[in-house]
């Protein structure tokens, strides 16, 4: 909407030569008052509702069309003096009945017994620093979930009875220890902590325990070493098994006073369990048939469950995914692929209550064929305001243009071929372009997708 308004013969100052194009350029909106500040002329260049006529502003108070925080500071404005005092810029939130209430920023430039009023529509700014504050929300909760899951391993892993070094796979050199290993190795922890796990050993050892690294490092199954300490001379046992943490491949060594490495690896397992059961993602076990074998406190949260022994050995498909989806598809390309991550879905609780999910699922095959699921809560991020896509409204802009001259019958059967398309597109980019798992997402069946994709011509489309 683009209104021009402006008129010489109400300023008691000269104007140059095409002013009203100048104003126009370098504005959004500018008004010209008195200085009680009564709308004596406009320019506005700002897109609001299609039935908004800017005439109707004429005559009335500038205070009277903004919020009631933002009156000081247009009252303060008004006594801006001078062809060449700009004052300083405000930022005002516009409030003019039958529109949304939208933030432009002002500077005032007095004009004899007239006031002109320069502003700059700033909507899409208030916008990026509502979603810049909502993300930060989103950031610091994360943050915080971190440090506490980084302050229940250091209490969990400096309390243990178990004597624990965390080395580095690569290098083989000790990232941590807690104060049992250190015991152990005759040593305080900061004179451990850096230092080659070899270098712990004697040199008889030291080959032995070389073979046992790489051995680990390469099957990725956990064995068992003996060996004599290099500062004490004592005989331990040292039980290794290596794990993956973000981008570095790590090593558990847990030792034990004499050839006793054996029976040191249940007290591992139980503590690994431990941790496992206590943190805050969901995690369930089933069979290969996606029955409840195992599950942790945080699962028996959101399925809204006092005790495991209430779901064992009920099939997951009662809490996970929507209605009409099977979670045999899941199953399926978990064990076709070995895994299966970043897979949106719900929790449905007992009670009724969904949470929105975030899955990655692991087939294992060992000790006998098992299916692991790790769920994370997503349902926060719903929180954060999503940019509404331009291709929405432009297609609904058509849409309404074709009132008039199409049926409506005709108009409700193209929306709905945009909205299904529209939905179609979101699936395929939340699952990867994996087409089995959006057809699972839609609830539709793999050729009923195949036949939609090939009728909106997404089959080949780059990026989908």
């Amino acid at each position: 909407m683009n209104a021009h308004f402006l008129r010489e013969d109400i300023l008691d100052i000269e104007l140059p030569k095409n002013f009203v194009a100048l104003i126009s350029s370098v504005s959004d909106i500018s008004f010209i008052t008195d200085r009680d500040g009564v709308i004596l002329d406009l320019i506005w260049n700002v897109d609001v509702n299609d039935g908004f006529d800017p005439k109707i502003l004429f005559g009335r108070l500038l205070t009277d069309i903004v919020t009631e925080e933002s009156r000081p500071k247009i009252l303060e404005m008004l006594k801006a003096d001078g062809p060449d005092h700009g004052g300083r810029q405000r930022e005002i939130n516009q409030k003019i009945k039958g529109i949304d209430e939208f933030p432009v920023r002002y500077s005032a430039v007095g004009a004899g017994d007239s006031v002109i009023f320069l502003g700059h529509e700033i909507r899409a700014i208030a916008t990026l620093q509502s979603r810049l504050i909502e993300a930060q929300r989103a950031l610091d909760e994360d943050y915080s979930r971190l440090r506490q899951l980084e302050t229940q391993y250091r209490v969990l892993f400096q309390t243990s009875s178990e004597a624990l070094l965390v080395v580095e796979a690569s290098s083989g050199r000790i990232e941590d220890v807690n104060s049992a290993a250190a015991q152990i190795l005759g040593l305080d922890r900061t004179e451990v902590k850096g230092e080659a796990l070899e270098n712990m050993f004697s040199d008889e050892a030291k080959r032995a325990l070389r073979e046992t690294l790489h051995s680990v490092n390469t099957t990725g199954q956990p064995d068992i070493f003996n060996g004599r300490l290099d500062l004490t001379g004592e005989e331990v046992g040292c039980s290794v098994s290596i794990f993956r943490a973000a981008s570095s491949t790590m090593m558990l060594c847990t030792l034990t006073r004499g050839e006793k490495a054996g029976a040191m690896a249940g007290g591992v397992e139980d503590l690994l369990i431990g941790m496992v059961a206590r943190i805050p993602d969901a995690m369930v076990l089933t069979s290969a048939e996606g029955e409840i074998q195992w599950c942790n406190d945080a699962f028996l949260g959101m399925a809204e469950v006092a005790l495991p022994a209430q779901i064992d050995g009920e099939p997951l498909a009662r809490f996970l995914g929507r209605p009409g989806v099977e979670i045999d598809i899941i199953i399926e390309n978990a064990r076709e692929h070995g895994r299966l991550r970043a897979f949106s879905s719900v929790v449905t609780g007992a009670f009724g209550s969904e949470t929105r999910v975030e899955i990655s699922v692991a087939a294992l095959s060992e000790p006998r064929p098992m299916v692991g699921f790790v769920m994370r809560d997503i349902s926060r991020y719903d929180q954060i305001p999503a940019r509404k896509p331009e291709r929405s409204q432009e297609a609904l802009t058509d849409m309404m243009k074709l009132v008039g001259s199409v049926p409506l019958k005709d108009l409700v059967r193209a929306s709905t071929d945009e909205i299904e398309k529209m939905c179609i597109e979101a699936a395929l980019k939340k699952t990867g372009n994996n087409r089995a798992s959006a057809a699972e997402m839609l609830g539709l069946s793999r050729q009923s997708l195949y036949v939609k994709l090939r009728r909106f011509g997404l089959l080949d489309k780059d990026g989908i």
